[in-house]
């Protein structure tokens, strides 16, 4: 089997994962070109799912579903909501898709030979612990 660079870089992220005792809160699944580490965390009484997906690029990318279906009489008030969460943290979006759920994501630079897991790992986890604390109720407020 050939290896690529996402084989590499899930190898050093489950390397740190195995450090840290970390890797039993996750679930590693591979597609095609696409290797996805699935982990949920908890918010307000929910678990909301945080996926790392790493591939061949020179990015990793985290998202989460936070908010499965916001009514159209909701979607305008929830989109302002948004663009101010997204003023307080630069580098991480908030998005409300087309199929109207509310997406978070981040992205993180890192070759084979650049690949920091203990930053997008720590970053993560920092961000997961952000958006529970500041925005996530702020979310369900407004979603009533």
């Amino acid at each position: 089997m050939a290896t690529y660079p996402r084989h590499k870089k899930a190898r050093l992220l489950r390397d740190f994962m195995i450090e840290t005792d970390m890797v039993k809160l996750f679930k590693e699944d591979e597609t095609e070109n696409t290797i996805l580490f699935r982990t949920a965390y908890p918010m307000l009484g929910e678990h909301k799912q945080v996926v790392i997906n790493i591939d061949d690029s020179i990015y990793v990318g985290v998202q989460t579903l936070l908010i499965e279906e916001v009514p159209a009489d909701k979607r305008e008030v929830v989109l302002n909501c948004l663009n101010d969460f997204n003023l307080q943290y630069p580098t991480l979006k908030y998005v409300l898709t087309k199929d109207h759920h509310v997406m978070t994501s981040m992205f993180f630079n890192g070759d084979e030979n650049t690949f920091n897991a203990n930053l997008i790992l720590g970053t993560t986890i920092q961000m997961m612990k952000n958006i529970a604390d500041q925005h996530y109720g702020e979310l369900k407020k407004i979603l009533g």
